[in-house]
């Protein structure tokens, strides 16, 4: 008994529909991704020159709190005031878990040479009010 295989052309064609499902899908991974990766800094900051500075390593929990030239707060890629800044700290606090006594996360604080020094001040004491010690500071280097 002889069997032969037939040769169908139609069986053969590639259903698209799943990888443009695909490319969509990486396309807003990749848009979200950028905008939180966005969400850490402010643009066009003029960080304060350091004589001397440590250079420290990247840490993905560290919450950035950043002035610009105007005294703006930004967390999150959003201007917000001192008062809603102690709020995300709060919330922040409760994200991680931390009910009472210090928290361990760091605070970065990026403030442009040109900002008061007194919002930068009140920042301080705000967050060490929620108990927030790891406070540093970003600065460029003179040599640099």
């Amino acid at each position: 008994m002889h069997v032969t295989k037939r040769f169908h052309p139609e069986e053969l064609e590639m259903n698209m529909a799943p990888m443009i499902d695909v490319v969509f899908l990486l396309l807003i991974f990749f848009i979200v991704v950028s905008e939180i990766a966005s969400q850490d800094h402010v643009e066009d900051l003029t960080l304060p020159r350091a004589a001397q500075a440590k250079q420290e390593e990247a840490l993905h929990d560290r919450l950035i709190i950043s002035v610009d030239t105007h005294n703006q707060v930004w967390i999150a890629g959003k201007i917000r005031t001192l008062d809603q800044m102690e709020s995300y700290l709060r919330v922040e606090r409760k994200y991680r878990g931390v009910t009472e006594g210090e928290t361990k996360q760091p605070v970065l604080i990026a403030a442009d040479m040109n900002s008061k020094w007194e919002t930068i001040q009140d920042i301080m004491e705000r967050a060490s009010k929620m108990q927030f010690w790891k406070l540093s500071f970003s600065v460029k280097l003179k040599n640099r």
